[in-house]
């Protein structure tokens, strides 16, 4: 906790690593393990695409990726981390404002040519993880200004690697009206591993939808086949 006043003392290019280990030990503060299996892009630009389960997958990822992230706009109102991610200077969209597709997808677009890093959740929504559900397509439109498009799925499990009753998985889950401190709460009864895969990055495909589905199905198939137990 120390460190978030030093994030102003410091130079810009090196808050992001203060703060990414301020949001690591965030992470293992509520007692979530990180298991990495795969590589991540380093090439600037990078559009990833991931699965969303809860909201400590934000903490989670922050603190392994240097990226930004497209986020809904109500994050604003959140306690805590809402003022926190405002620092991440995420990509805020409304989802249900359909007429404004345009606009958000060329938010991410001028990100990705500037040689940012952008992580899409395109679920639009969080699930309890059993799955992964169908993506909203729209926000697709930026992929075309990505170096490189890679999907990332996000699996909770138990500490050693096996998988979750579905009862822990609804409480490791955030989903629709649940509030974030409750969630926080059930979150932290038990100790819990982030499984994360880097999957391999695909090709870029001039149909948004038919890159969204391919996507999709890539990540079924890794979701699926991931094992149990972490090697």
């Amino acid at each position: 906790m120390l460190r978030i006043p030093f994030w102003l003392t410091v130079p810009q290019n090196q808050r992001r690593r203060h703060e990414q280990t301020f949001f690591a030990n965030i992470t293992e503060g509520f007692g979530i393990s990180i298991s990495l299996h795969g590589a991540p892009s380093t090439t600037p630009g990078t559009l990833f695409i991931m699965n969303h389960i809860s909201w400590a997958d934000i903490t989670v990822i922050i603190s392994i990726l240097d990226v930004d992230f497209v986020a809904k706009a109500d994050m604003l109102g959140w306690p805590v981390l809402g003022r926190l991610a405002r620092r991440f200077n995420p990509v805020f969209v409304a989802r249900d404002e359909k007429h404004r597709s345009h606009t958000q997808a060329d938010a991410i677009r001028a990100r990705l040519k500037s040689g940012r890093s952008v992580l899409l959740c395109p679920e639009g929504t969080t699930s309890d993880g059993a799955s992964i559900l169908p993506f909203r397509t729209s926000l697709f439109a930026a992929a075309d200004a990505a170096a490189v498009i890679q999907p990332v799925i996000l699996k909770y499990l138990m500490p050693n690697g096996a998988v979750l009753s579905p009862d822990r998985r609804r409480e490791v889950a955030w989903i629709d009206d649940d509030d974030l401190l409750s969630g926080a709460a059930r979150l932290a009864k038990l100790k819990t591993l982030a499984r994360v895969d880097f999957l391999t990055p695909v090709n870029a495909m001039d149909d948004r939808k038919a890159l969204a589905e391919n996507i999709r199905q890539e990540m079924l198939l890794a979701y699926a086949a991931a094992p149990k137990r972490p090697k």
